[in-house]
């Protein structure tokens, strides 16, 4: 099983070293420090990239689908009314008292 540092673990992922240590530091880049320096594991390197890529992936697709539906929605013609009749009501300012 091959390990990194934080600078192999931040080529590897193609990001810079500052990233991967925020990453790392939040838990969310898994690995381990051992004593002063940041160890990560090839196989973590992999699953992580992994899971983001398929969070990415899954986010982009909802988004374009989203954008589809209201690109629909923005051209089909509005149906106005459906059958439906507002009743016409009665003026009431003269029937309303003044205030006082």
């Amino acid at each position: 099983m091959k390990t990194y540092d934080i600078h192999e673990a931040a080529d590897f992922l193609k990001i810079d070293r500052s990233t991967a240590l925020e990453l790392a530091n939040l838990g969310t880049l898994p690995g381990a420090k051992v004593g002063r320096a940041w160890v990560f594991m090839e196989d973590e390197l992999v699953a992580y990239l992994r899971d983001a890529t398929r969070k990415q992936t899954q986010a982009r697709r909802a988004y374009a689908e989203a954008a589809q539906l209201i690109d629909r929605a923005q051209q089909e013609p509005r149906r106005r009314g459906r059958g439906r009749h507002l009743p016409d009501l009665p003026e009431l300012r003269s029937e309303v008292a003044p205030r006082r």
